[in-house]
This record gives C-alpha cells, structure tokens and sequence, in this order.
C-alpha cells in the first residue's frame, strides 16, 4: 500500500519511513540500528532498479 502511494516518490517515503522509525525507538526503547532493516530496508533503492 505505501510502494503504491509513494511509488514515483521513494524519498518522501524515505522521509516517513524515517520518521516512524524514530516514534518506534523512542516507544519501544530499542536501539535505532535494531529497528533500521523492518522500517527501511525493504524500499527499493534507486541504484538496484531493473531497466
């Protein structure tokens, strides 16, 4: 649902992804590096996109 919201933007769902990432640490009182992967790493990164 958020690729297909943010889809031609994938920075302002960088941006937001980010965002929740820092509520998330702040809530669960985990480290931001434990968390970094389940919020960031699955956005498609501009440079691994097929052409």
């Amino acid at each position: 649902m958020l690729l297909r919201e943010y889809g031609p933007q994938p920075a302002n769902l960088s941006v937001y992804l980010a965002a929740c990432l820092t509520a998330a640490t702040a809530d669960l009182r985990a480290p931001p590096a434990a968390l970094r992967e389940r919020f960031l790493g699955w956005i498609p990164h501009p440079r691994h996109r097929a052409f």
